[in-house]
């Protein structure tokens, strides 16, 4: 008899182009769907009904995406680790059990992370009170790439903490739009280099024409989805070999490896 599973994943996104399927494209749910495949956890997409919780662009990473699918793999505690051995750069760490009518897509709440390097002089303050503006709800039509769908959209905080030569800003929200994040984080430079002003954020939220630019996405990780559930976190070797494997001096590797350790407890 099946189950319906929920697993949280991480991976590095300059690995791939993008998590949602493409033709002829590596993306992450791509390499999900070869290993859930390779392990016999499902036979075929539809019949799984797979689903991803967050779509992330190019280069962005995730230390928690959710997939979830239907499956007949009987030995539960052994699903985690036979999805490590079968891919090479998703890592499969925690799953649930939930019931058929779960969605991944619909989450309490979205934590994004932005490791912002301060290559030139910034006001932070001013940064600080351009993020205020934000919070709330408000129509962020300016700051998405618009694909049909309502633009509202609310924050439920933004906060930014000095890191030694990094800014590291923290949004959270239930849902964010496409590129949204991003946008947001270059209108934040843009104030805070006396590019632009808060009145100029203000006018842009309240429907003016412009746009603040994109920030670049290799900078950008998407570390938490929150559905109110407990998920059974489980690190096998094969994982932590893996991620020990990558690691370097690049600012995002160390992060990516820094903080995924202190989800699995690895020394």
């Amino acid at each position: 008899m099946g189950w319906h599973a929920a697993v949280m994943i991480a991976y590095d996104g300059r690995e791939f182009t993008g998590s949602q399927r493409q033709p002829s494209e590596d993306t992450v749910e791509d390499e999900c769907i070869r290993a859930l495949k390779r392990v016999h956890a499902i036979e075929s997409v539809k019949e799984s009904r797979f689903r991803a919780a967050s779509r992330t662009d190019t280069g962005v990473s995730a230390l928690c995406n959710v997939v979830a699918f239907e499956t007949g793999f009987k030995k539960r505690d052994r699903l985690l680790r036979a999805l490590n051995a079968a891919s090479e750069t998703v890592y499969f760490y925690a799953y649930a059990e939930v019931g058929p009518e779960f969605s991944p897509r619909r989450a309490k709440q979205r934590w994004y992370r932005y490791f912002l390097p301060t290559e030139k002089k910034m006001d932070l303050d001013l940064m600080d009170q351009a993020a205020n503006e934000f919070v709330g709800k408000h129509d962020f039509k300016r700051f998405c790439r618009a694909e049909g769908k309502s633009t509202e959209r609310t924050i439920d905080t933004i906060t930014l903490t000095r890191l030694g030569d990094i800014v590291v800003i923290d949004m959270k929200g239930r849902e964010f739009l496409r590129n949204m994040v991003r946008r947001i984080v270059a209108a934040l430079v843009s104030v805070a280099d006396g590019t632009s002003t808060l009145q100029d954020v203000r006018d842009v939220l309240n429907g003016r024409d412009f746009s603040f630019g994109l920030a670049p996405a290799k900078s950008l990780v998407l570390m938490q989805i929150d559905y109110g559930i407990d998920f059974i976190v489980e690190c096998p070797v094969t994982l932590e070999r893996k991620v020990r494997g990558k690691r370097s001096e690049k600012m995002i590797e160390l992060m990516f490896y820094d903080s995924l350790s202190d989800r699995c407890g690895m020394d």
